[in-house]
């Protein structure tokens, strides 16, 4: 005797009031992202009071990183760009574009 499936939706959300701006700390940007780098800028500029660094790749899923420019004060370029690459890149696809909030901590010790 044949019993039909009985299939089952579950949907959830986490909402919250949409931020203006839409930017807090960093953009990965996709080879093939639907906004380019140039237009990105232009709107972050618009949108930010804070300065964004423009970092540049030759790679087949990222194109450009956009971070906040006093983040780079506690990590360095090249430890954010492997970070990105390692961590980041795996999940996503050349046609997105990822938006991250970044918690950089700083432990800093002295001998006196």
């Amino acid at each position: 005797m044949y019993k039909a499936s009985q299939n089952q939706i579950h949907i959830s959300a986490n909402l919250g009031e949409y931020a203006i701006p839409p930017l807090k700390d960093m953009l990965v940007l996709g080879k093939e992202s639907p906004i380019g780098c140039i237009a990105m800028r232009r709107a972050i500029e618009l949108l930010v009071k804070a300065p964004f660094e423009h970092i540049e790749f030759d790679d087949d899923v990222i194109s450009d990183i956009l971070v906040r420019q006093s983040l780079l004060k506690r990590i360095s370029k090249e430890a954010l760009i492997d970070f990105v690459l390692i961590q980041v890149k795996p999940l996503m696809s050349a046609d997105e574009i990822l938006h991250a909030e970044m918690d950089i901590s700083v432990q800093l010790n002295t001998k006196l």
